[in-house]
C-alpha cells in the first residue's frame, strides 16, 4: 500500500517536472493587477482608478469580440501584440510617473485607460492559449499559474514602492513573452485559426449568466481598494493546489464537477461571512470569499476552453463577451454599494446584501440543474447550416455535440467521454495518454468500457456510429 502510494505521488511529480514553465505567465499578470490597488504603496489611486481602469478591460474586452472576425487570432497578429506591449507597459509607467514625479490627472487616467486596454488584449491571448488544450490541462496550467501569481502577490507584501513600480512595467513584458512561449508548445494543426463568421448560437449563456451575477455580488460586497490579507492569498492558494494535485492524482474522487461543487458553497458562505451583521473576522470571510470566486472563474475558465477546444469557436470571441460583461458587471455592483451606502439604513443595506446572496444561490441553482456535466452544452444552440456544403462529416463543433449526446445517452463516465472526445478527434492511445496525465494501459480500460457501452468492437464501427469518416 505504502508503495503504491509512492509510485502513484513520484509520476505526480514526473508530470510536474515535465511541464512546460510558461503557461505559468498567467500568474504575472494576475501579479500585476495587485501592484497598483491592493498596496496602499500608490499614493493617489483610489476606488475612482480602479473603476475606470476595470471599466476599460471591459470596454476593450466587447471591442475585441466584435471585432474578432477582423483581429482574431490575437497571439499571431503583430500589430496587437506590439499594441498591447506599448498599452501595458506605456499605461503602467505614465501611473508610476504621476504618483511618485508629477501629479496629474489626466496622464492618470490616460495611463490607467491603457493599461486596461492592454491587459484586456493580454487576457484574451491568453484564453486562446487555454483553448488549444484539454479541459484538464486548462485545469493544471490555470490552477498552476494562479497559484504562482499569488506566491508573487505574496512576495509583494514586504517590497517598498521603488521596487513595485519596477515590477509593474516589467512583469507584463514578462506575461506577453510567456504566452508566445507557451503557443510554441501548441502543434501547428491546434493552433487558433481566423474566425470565419459569428453564431449568435454559439454563445454559452448559462456559464456567462452565472459567472455575471457572482461578479456582480462579489463588486457589491468587497472594493477593489481593500488591503490584501493573509486571508485572500491563503484561500485562493488552497483552492488552487487542490485543483492541480487533484487532477494530476488521477482519482476518482476529483472531477469538474468537484470544482464548481466548492465553488457554490464557498461562494455562498463567503458573500454571507461579508455582510457587516453576520461578520465573524476578516481572515475566515476573505479566505472563503477569495477560495469561491477563484474556483468558480477556474470553472468558468475550463467551460468556455472546453467548448473552444470542441467546436472550433474562437477564444477571443467567446472570452470576450464573458470579460466585457463580467467586468461591467463588477462595475454595476460597485454602483449600487456607492448608493446603497449613501442612501439606505444599514439595516437596509443587510436586506439588500442577503437579497444578492440569494440571487447567487439562484443562478448557481439554476444553472446547475440544468447543465451537470463539463461537455453540455451551456446554452449554445449550434445548427446544421454550421457543416459545410457537400460535406457528410460533422464539423467539429457538431461532432463534440454528437459525442456528449452519446456518453450521456449510454451513461458514459466523464473521464470515459473525455477518452471518446479525443477518439473522435483521432488522437492516437499516446496523445490521450499525454492529454489526461494518465498511463496507456488506462487509456485503453477507458476504450474497452466505451466500447462495451456503446456496443461496438472496433474502431471502424466507433466512428460508423460518430458519423465521421476514418
Amino acid at each position: 500500500m505504502v508503495e503504491g502510494f509512492l509510485a502513484r505521488w513520484k509520476g505526480i511529480f514526473s508530470r510536474i517536472g515535465a511541464m512546460p514553465v510558461a503557461f505559468l505567465g498567467v500568474g504575472l499578470y494576475r501579479a500585476w493587477l495587485a501592484i497598483f490597488f491592493r498596496f496602499d504603496a500608490f499614493p493617489g489611486m483610489g476606488f475612482a482608478d480602479y473603476a475606470l481602469f476595470e471599466g476599460a478591460i471591459g470596454v476593450s474586452s466587447l471591442a475585441i469580440a466584435l471585432c474578432a472576425c477582423r483581429i482574431a487570432p490575437l497571439w499571431s497578429n503583430r500589430r496587437i501584440i506590439r499594441a498591447t506591449a506599448v498599452f501595458m507597459t506605456g499605461g503602467s509607467a505614465l501611473c508610476v510617473f504621476v504618483c511618485f514625479v508629477v501629479e496629474s490627472e489626466v496622464l492618470k487616467w490616460a495611463g490607467l485607460i491603457a493599461a486596461g486596454v492592454g491587459l484586456g488584449f493580454l487576457i484574451l491571448m491568453w484564453t486562446e492559449f487555454y483553448g488549444t488544450l484539454n479541459p484538464l490541462r486548462v485545469a493544471v496550467y490555470h490552477a498552476a499559474g494562479i497559484f504562482f501569481g499569488e506566491l508573487i502577490i505574496w512576495l509583494f507584501t514586504g517590497l517598498e514602492a521603488v521596487y513595485l513600480a519596477t515590477l509593474s512595467v516589467v512583469l507584463p513584458l514578462m506575461s506577453l513573452a510567456w504566452m508566445r512561449r507557451s503557443m510554441r508548445h501548441i502543434p501547428d494543426v491546434d493552433l487558433p485559426r481566423k474566425m470565419a463568421k459569428v453564431d449568435r448560437g454559439a454563445v454559452p449563456w448559462k456559464p456567462i449568466l452565472l459567472m455575471a451575477v457572482c461578479t456582480f455580488a462579489t463588486g457589491f460586497g468587497v472594493l477593489p481598494d481593500q488591503p490584501i490579507i493573509a486571508g485572500n492569498i491563503v484561500g485562493t492558494l488552497l483552492v488552487t493546489a487542490f485543483v492541480f494535485f487533484g487532477v494530476l492524482s488521477a482519482s476518482k474522487w476529483f472531477n469538474f464537477d468537484t470544482i464548481y461543487q466548492l465553488a457554490f458553497p464557498l461562494m455562498t458562505i463567503g458573500l454571507l461571512l461579508i455582510a457587516p451583521s453576520l461578520s465573524i473576522g476578516p481572515q475566515v470571510a476573505a479566505g472563503c470569499y477569495d477560495a469561491g470566486y477563484t474556483m468558480l472563474s477556474m470553472f468558468i475558465m475550463i467551460i468556455l476552453s472546453n467548448i473552444t477546444y470542441r467546436f472550433g469557436i474562437s477564444a477571443a470571441w467567446l472570452n470576450g463577451i464573458e470579460r466585457g460583461i463580467r467586468y461591467l458587471m463588477e462595475m454595476a455592483g460597485w454602483v449600487l454599494f456607492a448608493v446603497g451606502g449613501t442612501y439606505l439604513t444599514t439595516a437596509q443595506n443587510d436586506t439588500l446584501h442577503f437579497g444578492i446572496t440569494a440571487a447567487v444561490v439562484v443562478a448557481f441553482v439554476m444553472i446547475f440543474a440544468t447543465e451537470k456535466r463539463l461537455s453540455a452544452k451551456w446554452g449554445i444552440n449550434l445548427h446544421a447550416s454550421d457543416k459545410a456544403e457537400g460535406d457528410d462529416v460533422f464539423s467539429p463543433g457538431l461532432l463534440a455535440m454528437r459525442v456528449s449526446d452519446l456518453s450521456k445517452e449510454h451513461h458514459l463516465s466523464p473521464r470515459e467521454e473525455e477518452v471518446l472526445q479525443l477518439m473522435a478527434r483521432k488522437e492516437s492511445l499516446a496523445e490521450i495518454e499525454v492529454n489526461l496525465f494518465v498511463a496507456q494501459g488506462t487509456v485503453k480500460a477507458h476504450i474497452s468500457r466505451i466500447y462495451r457501452k456503446l456496443g461496438v468492437h472496433s474502431k471502424e464501427e466507433l466512428y460508423g456510429v460518430l458519423g465521421v469518416e476514418e
